[in-house]
């Protein structure tokens, strides 16, 4: 049966004291589509690693994620405050959806620093999201009128900056895009965009966790594709077992680090008193999100370092520290996170999480040994991650029996 509802409703700002807001579905696909982009975005990597280009292969994946994440975490904060739900904020976001299938499509010309296709629909997402800020202007709510204006007149100058950076030479492509998506990043921070002022502390950091959970699916998906590829190649059963235990552990160790042991997982920092640490939690998960996807993208090279040698120009070393060093972003970006929260910032777990990240990069590092190879490498990394998360169970506890 349907249910009555009208086409248009103004927008007016959530109140931080309404009931907690689940996500959306619409919200929902939106994310699965960004993470369609994640996905090519880490098989680019991958595969530019394979080639044995590991400078040119991070710096283009590292460009091409800031983009996608950038367009995601922009519009989900302004949908944690001003979703109505209604006919046109519905038509909007699915022409987001669709820029961001576009950008996905143009992910492997963009490692080539061909940017038309990927600046191109970057550019429709942002119109977009535009557009969403149009509406809000025309409440005419004096708390976001201003911040309105700045947003649609910086955004807009942005996208037409970027047509133009299709033009520039190519010699000037990577330090111009540099620079003008750090004008880009910084636009809600000179609008003025305080989280105190309006949104769901609960609904954010749902939405930050589902899409945490999406990459870390992403990343399980794809080291399972290439380990079934493996095993119809009749490769060697050991090693496959070993990497594929030791793949599993990093991924159930992270999630466990992230949802159960960290700030990061529980976004206190999300309407924070101070502006910097709201900075520090949204823009700090890049980092985070970058790192799970490379892992994926890490472990599916790993596999095939295994079982397809020739292909892989990388030696064993740089195989496991694809894998060791995204470990080691997440750890140190979950603590960069915890840093900012203001009160529950102990220095005794920053030296845990930066004992793991030593340690993964050196389990990394050890893969030439004859006892390691790769497989055993990415095994030992995992049970440094598992070695944090018994820690930080053990501690809970005695938390919890001191409460008592």
């Amino acid at each position: 049966m349907l249910q009555a509802k009208a086409w248009r409703r103004p927008v007016v700002a959530r109140s931080h004291g309404e009931g907690h807001r689940q996500a959306s579905w619409l919200e929902l696909l939106f994310d699965l589509s960004f993470v369609i982009a994640v996905a090519q975005a880490a098989l680019q990597l991958e595969h530019r690693l394979a080639e044995g280009h590991p400078d040119a292969a991070v710096v283009s994946y590292l460009l091409v994620f800031a983009a996608i994440w950038w367009a995601w975490m922009s519009f989900t904060w302004f949908g944690n405050v001003f979703d109505t739900d209604d006919v046109p904020y519905r038509l909007w976001m699915l022409l987001m959806i669709a820029g961001s299938l576009g950008l996905a499509a143009g992910v492997p010309r963009i490692a080539e620093l061909d940017f038309r296709i990927g600046v191109s629909s970057y550019v429709v997402m942002r119109l977009a999201y535009v557009a969403q800020w149009l509406r809000v202007l025309q409440s005419r709510d004096p708390t976001w009128r201003p911040i309105a204006w700045k947003v649609i007149v910086l955004t807009t100058l942005n996208q037409a900056g970027w047509v133009a950076f299709l033009y520039c030479p190519l010699e000037w492509r990577l330090p111009v895009f540099v620079f003008w998506f750090a004008a880009d990043v910084a636009t809600p921070v000179i609008a003025g965009w305080d989280a105190r002022l309006g949104g769901h502390r609960g609904h954010i950091v749902e939405r930050y966790g589902l899409f945490t959970l999406i990459v870390l699916g992403e990343s399980i998906a794809a080291a399972t594709v290439a380990v079934g590829r493996a095993v119809e190649t009749q490769a060697a059963a050991l090693p496959l077992l070993v990497l594929a235990v030791g793949g599993l552990v990093i991924v159930f160790s992270i999630w466990w680090i992230y949802f159960d042991l960290s700030a990061g997982g529980h976004g206190r920092q999300a309407a924070a008193p101070g502006r910097a640490a709201q900075i520090v939690w949204g823009y700090g998960h890049y980092f985070v999100f970058a790192s799970l996807a490379a892992i994926g993208a890490g472990l599916a090279l790993a596999v095939e370092r295994l079982t397809e040698r020739e292909n892989v120009a990388l030696p064993d070393t740089g195989v496991a520290l694809a894998i060791g060093a995204a470990v080691a972003v997440f750890l140190l970006a979950v603590a960069a996170i915890e840093a900012a929260d203001e009160g529950a910032y102990a220095l005794r777990d920053a030296l845990v999480k930066l004992g793991g990240a030593l340690a993964a990069l050196g389990a990394a590092l050890a893969a030439p040994a004859p006892a390691l190879g790769v497989a055993g490498s990415v095994l030992a990394i995992g049970l440094v991650l598992a070695a944090m998360v018994c820690y930080g169970v053990v501690l809970q506890q005695r938390m919890y029996a001191a409460a008592r």
